[in-house]
């Protein structure tokens, strides 16, 4: 057993160490699998429940069947600004931008037509300060001004521009600890809202949302750099204006930035990011997991202002034509909107995820944790557990995974433990068929000259490599005979019909035992030896042996009924069952050995088996036995004897039959446990009339020993008198 737990251990620490070894230092292109991992779990674990602070407002297509093409004419977009803010909306955030002006004002193409000379000087000053064309930019630029709006922007990553005009910034952004390498993401360019827009506004935030390799989105930049300044996204700018944050520190360790550092007059807080300084979306669910409210309700004032009242609000694209969609775990086409919204949501009420940077070292003992739960398991239980194993180990660690993830916003690695899981049972699979198979053949030819097949199937079920040697066990013993043997067969008179009716008796006696998970030792003559919890364990060994004895008496009626057809004559036999601690395993000479059991609880068993015929009994069990039965018998105590070779006294038992007494039996049972009381306490004049009076109900051999003993008691009291009596003969 030991050899085969150091393989084990040797080949797992070898697969672990591999593993480990990729984890460490594979490139990221992998995540891609363990991140598709933690989709499912969030698919797993269902749509969470919308706080009901945030509305979003869809240009969705009847919106654009109404109000016409996007990018609408300003004054429109005023329109609905000024409905959101009447109706009390808390802040209003703008996932669209401005960066050209309104080319459908009025004011516009009349100074257009001015500048293209399809029109004199002369005459467009005149049409001028005759008429007040409407400036839809203006307009535009006046309702930013008197309404609680946050406008987008879109930060460049890629195309390098610098403009003279920055975003507005209301947080003042410190770097602590700058360690000279940018983590944040770092912008080429930005393209803003007109001037006229940017200027207006009480503030703004970027639009990025950056996918990863797989085109996903999971997390989201809360910060982008821009010519050594940090700006906050249009999520990050919104949470902070609800919550009063004065200043913002980007908290950096050696691998990278590990939070931020929010503080609000004399407090502060965190907002745990990777080390990029990207916040990790707790998402809610698929599309529509906010609420929705069509834009063209908005601009009609159709709608309950009482969704708005106190809400933060969103204005975005939610229509398919106008391919502002992202794949999320939930769903491939999901409006960016909701990606702003679940940011700001998951910031609100903390519903954050993280990954700190302890989580690869805890991923790393956690393998190596399983590589030693998995030896221990796979080298001392059977191959017949390993599915059982893999499936509780996958459950287990499926929920360890989702409680960590959703209950306690850690995100582990879940790839690089299920492979360990999963190649750990195979490279444990392989070694236990492989180590079987040796063991199947070693025990196959050390036992085909030594025992039955029977004991030889027995025992290649059992996979331990140390099933030869002599060990000690408990175990139930059992010990049979045929009562008279030896008259019968004299009576018969013949060899031949004596193997016959041994072989009527023996074969279905024996099959039950093998049925019952017992394993046949000898046969001594017409007496079988059976024992139980040996070489293999059996479960409620007492139990199984007594319930075969119980089946063997009842079998003996069909005995019979062949016996008294074939030779008219009947048997009747003694059955003996005494549980306790024996020493089993191959034993004998060099040469002719066997496997066996040896010791006192397997001679006192031989003891109760001859104790049958004075009492008059079928089946005696120890108090051994007996204490450790489950099932419920019908037992009745018989003695308290000291046999041949024992100086102490032990109590034997009878078993009448399995379940619980009722009626006639009941009664008897009760006045003979009244009566054997007495009996212990030496009132022997008591007990004697009451074992007289169950006489009257039972004419059995037992009843007459006790009248036997209490009328010589009487007569003769004896001397510090224990209970117990001594049987000189076997």
């Amino acid at each position: 057993m030991l050899k085969k737990f150091f393989l084990h251990l040797i080949i797992n620490f070898l697969i672990i160490s591999a593993l480990i070894g990729a984890y460490i230092h594979l490139p990221e292109s992998y995540q891609s699998i363990d991140n598709r991992l933690k989709d499912f779990m969030f698919l797993s674990r269902g749509v969470r429940e919308d706080s009901d602070t945030i509305r979003i407002i869809a240009i969705d297509e009847p919106s654009l069947s109404q109000l016409g093409q996007w990018p609408w004419e300003r004054e429109k977009i005023a329109l609905i600004l000024q409905n959101l803010t009447l109706a009390g909306a808390k802040i209003i955030g703008m996932d669209v931008f401005f960066s050209e002006i309104d080319k459908s004002s009025p004011n516009y193409v009349f100074e257009n037509l001015n500048k293209s000379k399809q029109i004199t000087d002369k005459d467009f000053a005149t049409i001028k300060s005759l008429v007040n064309l409407p400036d839809y930019d203006k307009t535009f630029a006046e309702m930013i001004a008197n309404t609680p709006t946050i406008l987008g922007y879109i930060m460049d990553l890629k195309d390098e521009r610098n403009l003279e005009q920055f975003p507005m910034i209301n947080t003042t952004i410190s770097e602590k600890n700058y360690i000279g390498h940018d983590f944040l993401p770092v912008a080429k360019g930005v393209t803003l809202n007109i001037e006229r827009f940017q200027d207006k506004a009480f503030s703004s935030g970027f639009l990025n949302n950056i996918p990863d390799a797989s085109g996903m989105i999971r997390r989201v930049p809360l910060l982008i750099k821009y010519q050594e300044v940090v700006f906050t996204s249009l999520a990050m700018e919104i949470y902070c204006l609800l919550t009063g944050i004065d200043s913002i520190n980007v908290l950096y360790e050696e691998t990278g930035i590990s939070n931020l550092e929010l503080i609000s007059g004399e407090d502060s807080f965190s907002i745990p990011t990777d080390r990029n300084g990207r916040l990790f979306l707790n998402f809610l669910g698929p599309q529509n997991s906010f609420e929705y409210i069509s834009a063209k309700d908005i601009f009609n004032n159709n709608f309950d202002k009482n969704e708005i009242k106190d809400k933060v609000v969103l204005f975005g694209a939610t229509a398919v034509g106008l391919l502002d969609l992202r794949a999320s775990p939930f769903d491939n086409a999901l409006p960016g909107i909701e990606v702003h919204a679940t940011a700001i949501e998951n910031m609100l009420f903390q519903n954050y995820l993280q990954s700190p940077d302890w989580v690869e070292g805890a991923t790393a003992v956690t393998m190596l944790l399983l590589a030693v739960i998995f030896t221990v398991l796979y080298s001392f239980l059977s191959a017949s557990m390993t599915v059982v194993i893999l499936l509780i180990s996958l459950v287990l660690f499926y929920q360890l995974m989702n409680y960590m993830l959703f209950q306690q916003g850690i995100i582990l690695n879940i790839l690089f433990p299920l492979l360990s899981i999963i190649l750990l049972t195979i490279s444990s699979t392989l070694i236990n068929y492989f180590l079987a198979n040796k063991q199947r053949k070693l025990i196959k030819d050390k036992f085909a000259q030594k025992v039955s097949s029977a004991v030889v199937d027995d025992i290649l079920k059992n996979e331990q490599s140390d099933i030869l040697i002599a060990q000690e066990k408990d175990v139930s013993i059992f010990f049979s005979d045929i009562r008279g043997f030896t008259q019968i067969s004299e009576s018969l008179g013949s060899p031949s019909k004596l193997i016959d009716l041994l072989n009527v008796y023996m074969t279905p006696m024996v099959d039950n035992i093998m049925q019952q998970k017992g394993t046949i030792d000898k046969f001594i003559g017409d007496a079988v030896m059976a024992y139980w919890n040996a070489p293999h364990e059996v479960k409620n060994h007492a139990d199984m042996a007594v319930q075969s004895a119980l089946a063997q008496l009842k079998m003996l009626d069909d005995v019979n009924l062949i016996l008294q057809d074939k030779y008219q004559l009947t048997i009747d036999i003694g059955i003996g069952i005494n549980t306790g601690k024996a020493t089993v395993g191959e034993m004998g000479s060099r040469g002719r050995s066997d496997y066996t059991i040896i010791g006192d609880a397997v001679n006192l068993a031989s003891r109760l088996e001859g104790l049958n015929k004075p009492y008059g009994c079928h089946l005696i069990i120890s108090e051994f036995t007996k204490a450790q039965l489950t099932d419920e018998y019908i037992i009745r105590q018989l003695d308290k004897v000291r046999v041949k070779g024992k100086h102490e006294g032990i109590a034997i038992y009878e078993v009448l039959g399995r379940g619980v007494a009722e009626g006639q039996l009941k009664h008897n049972l009760d006045l003979y446990y009244d009566a054997l009381a007495l009996y212990y306490e030496a009132k022997f004049d008591e007990s004697l009339k009451l074992f007289e009076e169950l006489l009257i109900n039972e004419q059995s051999q037992l009843i007459k020993i006790y009248i036997d003993r209490c009328t010589q008691y009487i007569n003769k009291p004896p001397i510090d008198f224990d209970g117990v009596f001594t049987h000189t003969s076997k």
